[in-house]
């Protein structure tokens, strides 16, 4: 039994017939080929992200923002404590500012601001996610996935940065709703998403295309998961 099957059936209260396989190079097609319907992967994919001990993850988009704090990227670990560790780059505080170290462990946001030092603030102010509620089940990633609608696959293919593993595409619409829980600024009604799941079942990169700042024009974020299964232990820092 693969793995999307097991996820699948752990995740549904019938038994669903699902095999998707790694495939030859020349092997294309979609979900619905294989055995399973778009829903049924993002529903696998969304159970993958619950069971993982933590990720390694980064968000980022190529897009401007005029004026106005900005997230531009973000990377490190999470974990489900629920817990980040690692870097973020954009305009906070009206400062631009890359590689800037940021932690949230307990509740607390913490931010290693140019001068200023390492202190607390609240992400929504700074039009910027918590990062460790990313992996939350009902307000995270995962969620995005399942409240996506008009899904439709793509056609599989080798994924750019290993081509050991086959990846399908998966076009879609997103509540703002569900997208304004991991990106707090975002206005918009309802998004357009592309995900990639792998041949495992997991998600591997979510591009989210919207209104993202009121007033502004439509900006892509993409969020990519790197690793699963990471351990380790996130603290505040001194």
């Amino acid at each position: 039994m693969t793995l999307i099957r097991r996820l699948v059936t752990g995740a549904s209260t019938t038994l669903l017939s699902v095999s998707l396989v790694a495939c030859s190079s020349s092997d294309t097609g979609d979900a619905a080929q294989n055995g399973a319907t778009a829903e049924e992967v993002m529903s696998a994919a969304k159970s993958a992200l619950d069971a993982t001990s933590g990720v390694e993850l980064s968000l980022t988009t190529e897009d401007q923002r005029d004026e106005g704090d900005f997230l531009r990227s973000a990377e490190g670990v999470i974990t489900d404590a629920p817990a980040f560790q690692g870097t973020a780059g954009g305009r906070f505080l009206g400062f631009n500012a890359e590689d800037v170290e940021v932690r949230s462990v307990d509740g607390e946001f913490y931010v290693n601001a140019p001068v200023i030092g390492w202190d607390t603030y609240d992400p929504a102010e700074l039009c910027a996610p918590d990062p460790a509620t990313l992996l939350d089940p009902d307000t995270g990633v995962s969620n995005v996935l399942v409240a996506a609608t008009d899904l439709e696959a793509g056609e599989q293919r080798r994924a750019e940065d290993d081509n050991s593993v086959v990846v399908t595409p998966y076009t879609a619409t997103v509540p703002g709703t569900a997208v304004k829980a991991i990106l707090p600024c975002a206005p918009d009604d309802s998004f357009e998403a592309v995900f990639t799941v792998d041949d495992e079942g997991r998600l591997r990169a979510a591009d989210l295309t919207g209104v993202f700042f009121s007033g502004g024009d439509d900006i892509t974020y993409t969020i990519t998961v790197s690793a699963y299964g990471i351990a380790q232990e996130i603290t505040a820092p001194e």
